[in-house]
C-alpha cells in the first residue's frame, strides 16, 4: 500500500513538473499540462521534429503529404477535424501560415495546437529545444541542438575567408521549369534555404528578394540576367533525379547561363529541402560538396 502510495505521489510531481507554458511559432501562449502521448501533425515538417527526437511512437495521426507511415487525416488545408477528434489527440501540430485559420477551428473542438513553423537555422535549433521541453526530452533535444550548432560552425568555418568574387551565384528551383513557364518560385529573403545557401559558400541570386514565407517567384529574364553558376533543383520522387537535371540542361531559356553550359546542375530530395526541420542539416555538407567539390551530371 505504501509503495503504490509513493508511486502515485511521483507520477503527481512528474506531471506537474511537466507543465509548461510556451509560445509557439505564430506568437500564441500554448499551456501544456503533461508530456503529449497523442499527436497529431498536419505539418510533414513537424513530423520530421518527431522522429528526430524519436518520438515516432507519439505520431498517431498525419496528413495525406506526410511521408511518415500513420493514420491519415486527410489534407492540411481545410483540417478534417472531425477525423483529427476522432484520434483522441493530446496535441495537434501544425505549420502555420496557410494554415492558421484552421488553428481556431481545432481549438473550438477541444483541441490543444501548438504551431511550428521555423524560417531560420536558429529558428529550427529553438523548435527541436521547444518540442524537446514539451515532451520532457529536453536533456536529448539539448544535446542534439548542440550538434546542429556545430554543424553550422563547422561549414562557416569552411567557407568564412572564400570572398564574394570567389563565390559561386546559385538559383535554387523548388522544382524543374515546364515549357510554357514563365515564373520559377525559389528561396529568397527570410528562408532558411538562403541561409543554408550562404553558409555553404554560395550567394543565392534570389537572396534580397521576399516571398511568402521566404519563397518568392523570379521571371526568367531575371534568372537569365543573374547567370547563376549553379543550379539546385528539389526533386520530389526517388529515381528521377537525372530526368529532372536533363530537363534543366535542355531548357531553351537557360541555355547560355553558366551552369547549364558547365552542367553544374544539381538535384536534392525536395521533400527535405521544401520542409524546415532538422533534416535540412543535411543540406549544409551536400551545398558545400555542390559549389566547391565537382560537378554536375
Amino acid at each position: 500500500m505504501f509503495r503504490k502510495l509513493v508511486s502515485l505521489i511521483l507520477l503527481f510531481v512528474t506531471a506537474v513538473a511537466l507543465a509548461v507554458t510556451v509560445v509557439d511559432d505564430s506568437g500564441r501562449v500554448v499551456e501544456i499540462t503533461s508530456a503529449p502521448e497523442r499527436v497529431v501533425s498536419l505539418s510533414p515538417a513537424a513530423t520530421r521534429f518527431l522522429v528526430f527526437l524519436g518520438l515516432e511512437d507519439k505520431i498517431v495521426g498525419v496528413t495525406d503529404y506526410d511521408s511518415y507511415e500513420a493514420e491519415r487525416v486527410g489534407a492540411m488545408v481545410p483540417a478534417n477535424i472531425e477525423k483529427v477528434v476522432s484520434l483522441n489527440p493530446d496535441l495537434v501540430l501544425m505549420f502555420g501560415g496557410f494554415q492558421l485559420p484552421e488553428v481556431p477551428k481545432l481549438e473550438e473542438a477541444g483541441l490543444k495546437v501548438l504551431v511550428v513553423n521555423p524560417n531560420s537555422l536558429n529558428d529550427i535549433i529553438r523548435d527541436v529545444v521547444l518540442l524537446g521541453t514539451i515532451f520532457d526530452r529536453r536533456d536529448l533535444a539539448l544535446e542534439k541542438s548542440e550538434k546542429l550548432r556545430e554543424k553550422m560552425l563547422e561549414i562557416g568555418k569552411k567557407t568564412y575567408n572564400v570572398p564574394p568574387s570567389k563565390r559561386p551565384k546559385v538559383l535554387y528551383l523548388i522544382s524543374s521549369p515546364g515549357p510554357d513557364v514563365k515564373d520559377i518560385w525559389t528561396c529568397g529573403m527570410g528562408s532558411y534555404l538562403n541561409e543554408i545557401i550562404s553558409l555553404a559558400g554560395g550567394v543565392n541570386i534570389a537572396s534580397g528578394i521576399a516571398g511568402p514565407n521566404g519563397w518568392p517567384q523570379l521571371s526568367l529574364e531575371y534568372v537569365v540576367s543573374q547567370n547563376p553558376d549553379v543550379i539546385i533543383v528539389g526533386v520530389y520522387i526517388s529515381g528521377t533525379e537525372n530526368e529532372e537535371i536533363k530537363k534543366i540542361l535542355n531548357f531553351e531559356p537557360f541555355k547560355e547561363i553558366n551552369a547549364v553550359k558547365s552542367k553544374r546542375v544539381f538535384a536534392v530530395d525536395g521533400n527535405v529541402a521544401s520542409q524546415p526541420s532538422p533534416d535540412v542539416f543535411e543540406l549544409l555538407d551536400l551545398f558545400y560538396e555542390f559549389f566547391y567539390g565537382g560537378k554536375g551530371e
